[in-house]
């Protein structure tokens, strides 16, 4: 078939690679310049900045890596330390650090104030939540919030908000309320296997070598906005805000659903657009910067992970330092991304600002996929919806992945990559 694509983000990549492998005619439209999913990596003193930087667990981006490995992308490891800081008004006091051990890349508390004050509250905290997700997956009822799973289990605090909490908030990219409404289950998931300890993994080349691969020999239309989609008769006119004209034979709408009523037919999709338009969505500043500030006060503290937050967690920032984690930034000034900043920047030395879009998931987006499911299966239908916002769970990059693979399903297009094991090489000179 004839097949559109409208948006180049993970989602609209992956399902256009797997529909144009299985022997269909794909056209990727994308409203920026470029490609949607790597849009906003930049160069820094001939290195690279993947924005947002990713770095996946072999457990959790199952789909993914496999689908890099199935497009012949190697990977390499690495490990991730950690560095969490209050911050008291203008001064910042490190309580932790991590590294991780030779055998098993288990985390381990190596600071004297982090074992001497937190060792022990940190150590019961790891206890009680491994014992809670225990009895969570044995008991009837797991249809419950994270924020109802927390009041119903006595963990303690400064482990939970203060070590697991920065990392959903990181993963999720939305703010710690919104994470409460979450459903507990895709989450505890989450937090049980990124305990396993295997070494997270890096995609050689970044984000950019993965879309290289994901739209080869796929026509791909970039600066090309969509004015207008509408059926008419057995095809689906795509219209752009040029005003050029094509006709296929389906249409997969791969964006965030806050644009959609910016070009489908709203009497034709009226049902669509009501359905579509319940899901939420979060939006937050990444500022991608060489303002060391936003960094624990000794240079030794520096981690890869650094988690900056106020002492009654009311506040927190993350950040990631960036050459300890991409190879062509090793030995390049310190470049760092900062997630929702609390603390100023210097304006001199931001090198991008970037807003970034993540959608909310609770109890009703859970009903609203199970519908949009439901409706996908309508042999008549031909326009189809796809991204990270359709598939609950996490992580992001990995649901958009997974929504594709639904999408290609309904297509009859195979799935050649599923259960390939990830290509790994030996891990470069980093600059820990």
């Amino acid at each position: 078939m004839k097949i559109a694509v409208i948006g180049s983000g993970m989602a609209g990549l992956a399902a256009a690679r797997i529909l144009k492998d299985a022997g269909h005619d794909i056209t990727i439209f994308e409203a920026l310049a470029g490609r949607g999913m790597d849009s906003h990596s930049v160069t820094f003193e001939d290195g690279l900045v993947d924005a947002p930087l990713r770095v996946m667990n072999p457990h959790l981006w199952k789909n993914t890596l496999s689908l890099a490995a199935y497009l012949g992308i190697s990977t390499f490891p690495v490990r991730t330390y950690m560095a969490c800081s209050w911050l008291f008004g203008d001064k910042t006091e490190t309580w932790l650090t991590t590294t991780r051990s030779r055998i098993g890349n288990f985390p381990i508390i190596n600071n004297r104030k982090g074992i001497k004050q937190y060792g022990w509250r940190l150590v019961k905290g790891m206890l009680q939540l491994k014992t809670a997700i225990h009895q969570f997956f044995k008991s009837k009822n797991q249809d419950i919030t994270l924020a109802e799973f927390i009041n119903n289990n006595d963990i303690e605090e400064v482990f939970w908000h203060g070590a697991v909490m920065p990392v959903l908030y990181t993963i999720c990219t939305c703010d710690p309320k919104t994470i409460g409404e979450w459903p507990a289950k895709p989450l505890l998931v989450f937090l049980k296997q990124l305990t396993d300890g295997d070494a997270l993994l890096r995609i050689q080349g970044g984000t950019p070598a993965l879309v290289d691969k994901l739209i080869e020999n796929v026509d791909i239309r970039s600066g090309s906005s969509i004015s207008r989609v509408v059926e008419e008769g057995n095809k689906v006119l795509v219209e752009n805000t040029a005003g050029e004209v094509n006709y296929f034979d389906r249409v997969v709408v791969a964006t965030p659903t806050t644009k959609i009523e910016e070009f489908l037919d709203t009497k034709q999709f009226a049902d669509d657009i009501a359905l579509l338009k319940q899901f939420r969505f979060e939006q937050g500043d990444l500022v991608i910067h060489t303002d060391s500030s936003v960094m624990p006060p000794k240079r030794k503290d520096w981690s890869v992970l650094n988690y900056l937050m106020e002492r009654n967690f009311s506040r927190q920032q993350f950040t990631v330092w960036l050459n300890s984690i991409e190879p062509s930034l090793v030995g390049k000034t310190p470049v760092f991304q900062t997630w929702r900043p609390i603390t100023e920047i210097d304006p001199k030395k931001i090198i991008s600002t970037v807003t970034l879009t993540r959608a909310v998931v609770d109890a009703q987006t859970v009903g609203l996929n199970k519908e949009l499911q439901q409706r996908h299966l309508n042999p008549d239908r031909k326009v189809f919806f796809c991204g990270s916002w359709s598939c609950d769970g996490l992580p992001i990059l990995e649901s958009a992945v997974t929504s594709a693979m639904h999408i290609a399903e309904i297509f009859g297009a195979a799935l050649p990559f599923v259960g390939l094991k990830p290509q790994v090489e030996v891990a470069p000179q980093l600059g820990y």
